[in-house]
């Protein structure tokens, strides 16, 4: 893009425009959270957007390239802290992320609420990450939780019905952590047959554990499953909020990262680990598993 194309008068023009999202922002919010399915506040659809063009003179031949974080936790699951998490996600400079927790909601709507009380530049997806019996699936853009321990196909149900986006999580995750943790994690072949809307083939994991996101990717081309692929940190630990990302295209902040979804435009990716980092892992991933050898929290933080 040609320098040309910033112009200061141009700024004051589209923040003078874009004034009454940001004054509007809370009260609009208040709106849509009564809703019982999912709509975007003007703020993420309109603002958040608008306020990556600003000073922009000719706007009409730019598609914006975004970025998020589709799966990741806070304390009310087994999460990290909701503020270090928010944090992290605006230091590397995410579009978007969603808070999934396991089986609760509310963590999403607070993070959705800080959002825009805080006026960040951070769209929220509510979501969860629901423990059905044969998998872990996350539901995105939902206004509710959905019941945990029914089958694959049931709660996917659920979740359309919801209004939501039906994310088949780490769906070859390995045998012998299930067995450890006394849960399945993942959905394996079902991505086959059940009618997920997107399959997260980068669950961000250093080393080795790469194969299993290979595995997906490979389970999706050999049976011609054409739905969306996503990407996800599955954070517990707020520094690694953004080691898997999800792609997408669009002018209309949350809403074309749901249109993307839908229509099967998004694409995962993985970060690089650094050494640090990967100590640091599979450290808590070594903590995780004795003490749920024990305890059975069903959980990898």
């Amino acid at each position: 893009m040609d320098r040309g194309d910033f112009d200061l008068e141009q700024y004051e023009i589209d923040f003078a425009d874009m004034q009454h999202y940001e004054e509007n922002a809370l009260v609009d919010l208040e709106r849509v959270e009564k809703l019982t399915h999912w709509e975007p506040s003007d703020y993420e659809r309109y603002y958040l957007p608008r306020l990556r063009l600003a000073g922009i003179k000719d706007k009409t031949s730019i598609v914006l390239q975004n970025s998020a974080d589709l799966h990741l936790h806070t304390q009310w699951s087994d999460g990290d802290d909701l503020e270090r998490v928010l944090k992290q996600a605006l230091r590397i400079g995410l579009d978007a992320i969603a808070v999934t927790d396991h089986d609760v909601i509310q963590g999403a709507f607070v993070a959705r609420r800080l959002a825009h009380e805080r006026r960040l530049p951070l769209a929220i997806v509510p979501g969860v990450e629901i423990s059905s019996l044969e998998g872990h699936i996350g539901a995105l853009f939902v206004m509710k939780t959905i019941p945990k321990d029914l089958s694959a196909s049931e709660t996917v149900r659920l979740i359309h019905e919801a209004g939501g986006i039906a994310v088949a999580h780490h769906p070859y995750s390995p045998r012998w952590l299930d067995k450890v943790l006394g849960v399945q994690l993942g959905c394996g072949d079902l991505i086959k047959t059940v009618p997920f809307d997107a399959i997260e083939c980068s669950n961000a994991v250093p080393g080795s554990g790469v194969k299993y996101n290979i595995a997906a990717m490979e389970a999706m081309r050999k049976q011609h499953v054409s739905v969306a692929v996503t990407g996800g940190s599955d954070a517990h630990y707020a520094a690694f909020v953004g080691k898997g990302k999800t792609y997408y295209a669009g002018n209309e902040g949350i809403l074309s990262l749901r249109n993307s979804l839908h229509y099967g435009f998004t694409q995962g990716s993985e970060a690089y680990w650094k050494t640090g980092e990967k100590m640091h892992y599979y450290f808590r991933l070594v903590r995780a598993v004795a003490r749920n050898s024990f305890q059975r929290f069903g959980s990898v933080n």
